[in-house]
């Protein structure tokens, strides 16, 4: 019941059908090459235009100047979508300019910063429509936080950064930018820094969550309801399904460790081998 909810909840976001277009969601620390090809392929190749959004990054114009030089190397346009206020993320030519991309990329950093000046906005709903069309949305780090409904902010709930927190309302959440289905949370720098307590907080807190737990140098590539992971390092999967639920504790919490090759159907949660 609940996978058929978050099914209908992401047709409700996204429109009628399910979206055309790419997900790559990579855990930061590193891009290997086999990731970059598969972001910059999906995202229309030789010809294409990659929308880069760098407001998690403290150093914005450093993104922009990178990707250019690494986008026009491989023949693929950078449209810059350099968005620092609120107001900006509204900006009629900034809007326009986004409608003209086959593929976007949100820069690692601090995702709370997308939350403050991109969801709710007009720039949410144009990526979101240029997604469904068949644009590819890529993002590290904080840009895979935010590629869910439910966002992880990172802190616990003091409001600062912590590992040692466990249990129910452990971590804090906002809404992020919901290109995942709903009922999908993701963490991001995964197994490098031990952010299993995070995770494990909050498919607690929220039972019919599936929790993605993306290492470093590891990409889910996600097209068609199906979630394929590349890269040097693994993905662990927190299935609460059938998870029995007791305060602080629980039991019976599926768990996968998927690496390069394998893949797991985000609607039935079945795992296929390579």
């Amino acid at each position: 019941m609940f996978r058929l909810i978050a099914l209908f909840c992401c047709a409700c976001l996204l429109g009628a059908t399910p979206p055309k277009g790419t997900l790559v969601i990579v855990g930061g620390g590193g891009m290997p090459q086999e990731i970059m090809d598969a972001f910059l392929l999906a995202s229309g190749g030789k010809g294409g235009a990659v929308g880069i959004i760098p407001t998690s990054t403290s150093d914005p114009d450093g993104a922009l100047k990178e990707w250019k030089e690494d986008l026009e190397k491989v023949g693929l346009i950078m449209v810059p979508l350099d968005v620092r206020s609120r107001e900006q993320a509204s900006d009629p030519d900034l809007l326009a300019r986004a409608r003209t991309c086959t593929g976007f990329w949100f820069s690692g950093g601090d995702q709370g910063r997308v939350g403050d000046k991109i969801v709710g906005t007009p720039l949410q709903k144009v990526v979101l429509e240029r997604y469904a069309a068949g644009a590819c949305v890529g993002g590290t780090s904080a840009g895979a936080a935010i590629m869910s409904k439910v966002m992880l902010t990172g802190d616990d709930r003091h409001g600062k950064e912590a590992l040692s927190e466990f249990g129910p309302g452990a971590y804090q959440t906002r809404e992020g930018m919901g290109f995942l289905p709903a009922g999908i949370v993701v963490d991001q720098h995964f197994l490098r820094r031990g952010r299993e307590n995070r995770l494990f907080s909050v498919v607690m807190e929220r039972p019919d969550h599936l929790g993605l737990g993306i290492d470093e140098a590891t990409a889910l590539v996600v097209k068609d309801g199906q979630a394929r992971v590349l890269g040097k390092r693994s993905v662990m999967v927190f299935d609460p399904a059938g998870m029995q639920l007791k305060g602080e504790t629980f039991r019976d919490l599926r768990i996968h460790v998927l690496r390069a090759g394998q893949s797991i159907d985000l609607a039935t949660r079945k795992v296929s081998q390579p």
